[in-house]
């Protein structure tokens, strides 16, 4: 094999923003090959602040910020926001999460920016997009995560609702930001025209639960909350073993007719309760009594053995220990060691994809506060005091 690929190899992108959103698209693109400059406040980025703490930095911040350079500006200065400017003159993407309309108060709005870069990729990450009722609304994660439908069908059946276990709204929206933002870069290879990117939390969160959204669109009614359950398929869920729990899914008749002889349950294959998908739906109730009594003659372990012989979905509820210790997990580079200038060693995740069949190139650890910015002011030929530009790329 060659070198590791590095397909945005000479894109420049300014990262403005904190906490996850904005950072965690800003990580994307530096995986794959970009140059990205983080800018921040001169107290931090405020996940800078968050617990646990690995030799004073925040493994939180750590997560969503390998691969970049750190420059410290104060935006709410004069000097600093025309240093903030002359920076976005030499790159060919911005992205940001602030909430709609601070930008612009910064001087750092698309119309403020695009006269002086024409070609530059400008994306605003907000919580609710550039215009409407609620545009200007703070917000963040838990509040698009209610807001967005997502916390009234997740809880166990007659429960509270509860959220997705992690900041699940933020990484969705900076995913897909990440792919406008490529997409805009395509189209500029053609035109080469700059554009705007939107994209807002709430919105893209809603449009993660498309299958739900669309049940009720069709029928009107609310999905309930159903736990590790599907409205779709069924028997699918946590069942019960002898040593534990066991998830299972059967999407499709044949899986049905395997599971059913596998567990001997006390019905005929083709019993009108249970003869298609709908009706398996429909008694699923029934059907989890039937399948959770037959699950426990035996251990997960020697389940997961049958399940995977005869080819139906199993596994079993892993933590983190787990996870990160599982040999397909190390298999697949999914654990990095990078060496960190204060926290020393440390440990993030890997990145889920390859090119060409390979891993992306190692990155560089996560910056430390400021850590970049004489040599980035440097390079561009800024004056680090004043933040005026004597030249630009």
């Amino acid at each position: 094999m060659g070198q590791p690929r590095r397909p945005l190899e000479g894109i420049r992108v300014l990262e403005l923003g904190a906490l996850v959103a904005a950072p965690y698209c800003g990580m994307l693109l530096a995986d794959l090959g970009a140059e990205v400059i983080k800018v921040e406040p001169p107290e931090g980025d405020m996940a800078r602040r968050f617990a646990p703490f690995v030799e004073g930095e925040s493994a939180f911040f750590m997560s969503v910020n390998r691969g970049k350079r750190s420059v410290v500006l104060d935006l709410r200065e004069t000097a600093g926001q025309e240093a903030a400017r002359q920076l976005a003159a030499s790159c060919d993407v911005l992205v940001h999460n602030y909430r709609t309309g601070i930008a612009e108060r910064l001087g750092m709005g698309y119309d403020d920016l695009s006269e002086i870069n024409p070609r530059l990729v400008y994306c605003a990450v907000s919580g609710y997009g550039p215009d409407g009722p609620m545009a200007q609304r703070p917000g963040i994660d838990l509040l698009f995560q209610a807001e967005s439908g997502m916390m009234a069908i997740t809880g166990e059946p007659g429960g509270v609702p509860v959220k997705v276990g992690t900041n699940a709204a933020d990484v969705y929206a900076a995913t897909m930001a990440s792919t406008c933002i490529l997409s805009a870069l395509v189209e500029r290879a053609r035109t080469g025209a700059g554009t705007r990117v939107d994209v807002s939390l709430r919105d893209a969160f809603f449009a993660l639960q498309a299958c739900w959204v669309s049940s009720y669109l069709a029928t009107g009614e609310q999905p309930s909350m159903l736990g590790a359950e599907s409205p779709f398929t069924a028997p699918t869920g946590v069942y019960e073993t002898g040593d534990g729990s066991i998830v299972l899914a059967v999407v499709n008749e044949k899986h049905w007719r395997i599971l059913h002889d596998l567990l001997s349950l006390p019905i005929a294959v083709d019993d009108p309760r249970f003869a298609d998908n709908e009706q398996r739906v429909a008694h699923c109730d029934n059907l989890r009594v039937m399948v959770n009594d037959a699950l426990v003659g035996r251990t997960t372990a020697q389940w997961l053995v049958e399940f995977e012989r005869s080819g139906i979905p199993a596994g079993r509820v892993m933590d983190y220990a787990e996870v990160v210790d599982d040999p397909q997990i190390q298999f697949n580079e999914m654990i990095m060691e990078l060496r960190h200038p204060v926290a020393g060693g440390i440990r993030v995740q890997g990145v889920p994809f390859w090119l060409d069949g390979q891993k992306p190139e190692r990155p560089s650890p996560p910056p430390v506060l400021g850590a970049d910015t004489d040599h980035v002011l440097e390079m561009l030929s800024l004056e680090t005091s004043g933040g005026r530009a004597w030249a630009s790329r």
